[in-house]
């Protein structure tokens, strides 16, 4: 039995539209899968954050306390919010933004194997996409963690 070429084209997009939906979904809300243990690589990390553990909803640091992050929905696939810095027990004339910050946006970069980078922004506005990192109002600095 042949099928009008009609319904061909029309089964083969609705194939592919409920293929993609998942893959569109998580783009919108950017998630962490699961505890992630990172050392910390940059000299910034190592003096500000030390090793790290990146999990659901939140980054432990060490014995400094635990920072809370969300993802940003419909941004970019990597934006998170984050809280609770200022309540983080760093070393001392170390702050993970600024002094006085307590909550901002990160963009948190996994695209490098065994290499995380956390870009920071303090404030209430994220970054814009469309410019690069230290162009950005807000930008507090850079971490970078790796696997080994």
């Amino acid at each position: 039995m042949r099928y009008p070429k009609r319904f061909c084209i029309a089964l083969c997009f609705s194939a592919l539209a409920s293929v993609s939906l998942p893959f569109n979904a998580l783009a919108e809300e950017p998630e962490i899968a699961g505890p992630e243990d990172w050392h910390a690589y940059s000299n910034s990390a190592q003096q500000v954050t030390g090793d790290i553990i990146l999990a659901p909803g939140t980054i432990e640091m060490g014995k400094s306390g635990i920072l809370t992050i969300a993802g940003v929905e419909g941004y970019t696939p990597n934006l998170f919010s984050f809280s609770g810095a200022a309540k983080l027990n760093l070393p001392e004339n170390k702050y993970f933004c600024e002094e006085g910050v307590d909550k901002g946006f990160m963009i948190i970069d996994r695209s490098q194997p065994d290499f995380l980078v956390i870009d920071v922004f303090g404030g209430d506005v994220p970054p814009e996409a469309d410019k690069s990192v230290d162009q950005q109002a807000g930008f507090c600095g850079s971490y970078t963690y790796n696997k080994s």
